[in-house]
């Protein structure tokens, strides 16, 4: 029994933080993908499981074991374009992928909620198990709200050398009360974003990406976003989004728009000031979620 499947990565977030004492982060789903493929087979044999696997292999692990399928073991593939540990949800795309390709190999349904519950139950999570842009607790999986799908946008992604651990992030002392230092952002943030889909305003959305990444800068700084803020105003960016558990920055066009030759060298210059290297990846919105291959 052989399935696939695939999940979009998510481009840090639009907003991320907490409204009275719920952790929250509104997805931002983006074509770049963690492919799985995965074989069952009878007979519980379970060997050394190479590191890069560990989550998503625990994982469809949980799920053979919640339908009843304690006998049988599995060989898991996994492929990705997707950066690890830049916050760009590589481990919980990897997991949601293993998990869809498993259900396809057994032929069985599988909600997004269940995947959900699974993927938390291991790690902090992101919300690309679902469809389109979803309000989520990354956290406890307390809330769980769509919001509808995301406009067409283009998407630059840039991406530092630095990595970021989204477990060991998410278990620092302080980060509850950071959280509620920044809270009046995040809630003002988290109104607007709900205004730009009520009014369809891309400008409403790219407003909350930025309130929300400037008000992160003091749980973890990125030393170059005012600048990049800075940048993509001037060549007509619609806003600009952080990582806020890893390093990536996310600059967000209208669809059909390209920005014009100068800024690619000037986000050079930008970052060259900093002393960081980077890859700039484009991509787009992608409100499909994971998909059966």
């Amino acid at each position: 029994m052989i399935g696939k499947a695939r999940c979009p990565a998510s481009c840090g977030e639009i907003v991320q933080g907490m409204i009275k004492g719920r952790d929250f982060l509104v997805t931002c789903p983006v074509a770049l993908y963690s492919t799985a493929q995965i074989e069952i087979f009878e007979g519980r044999e379970e060997k050394n499981v190479p590191a890069e696997k560990r989550k998503a292999w625990k994982a469809v692990r949980k799920l053979l074991d919640h339908w009843g399928f304690w006998d049988k073991g599995f060989k898991l593939s996994l492929t990705s374009q997707i950066p690890v540990g830049k916050g760009l949800s590589s481990s919980t795309a990897d997991i949601v992928a293993a998990c869809f390709a498993a259900a396809s190999a057994l032929n069985r349904e599988i909600s997004s909620d269940l995947v959900a519950e699974i993927a938390l139950s291991i790690e902090p999570s992101d919300g690309v198990m679902y469809e389109g842009c979803v309000i989520f607790d990354h956290r406890r999986g307390t809330w769980r709200e769509s919001l509808g799908p995301l406009p067409p946008m283009s998407v630059y992604i840039v991406v530092p050398e630095e990595e970021v651990d989204t477990v060991i992030f998410n278990s620092r002392k302080d980060l509850e009360e950071l959280n509620k230092k920044k809270e009046p952002a995040v809630e003002e943030a988290l109104y607007l974003v709900r205004q730009a889909f009520v009014k369809k305003d891309l400008r409403l959305l790219g407003e909350a990406m930025v309130k929300s990444a400037v008000a992160h800068q003091a749980i973890l700084e990125k030393p170059f976003l005012g600048e990049v803020i800075a940048l993509g105003k001037h060549y007509g960016a619609v806003g600009v989004n952080v990582a806020h558990s890893g390093s990536a920055v996310g600059l967000f066009f209208e669809e059909t728009f390209t920005p014009a030759e100068p800024f690619f060298e000037d986000l050079r210059a930008v970052m060259r000031h900093w002393g960081k290297d980077y890859k700039l990846i484009r991509t787009e919105i992608e409100n499909r979620g994971p998909r059966i291959l």
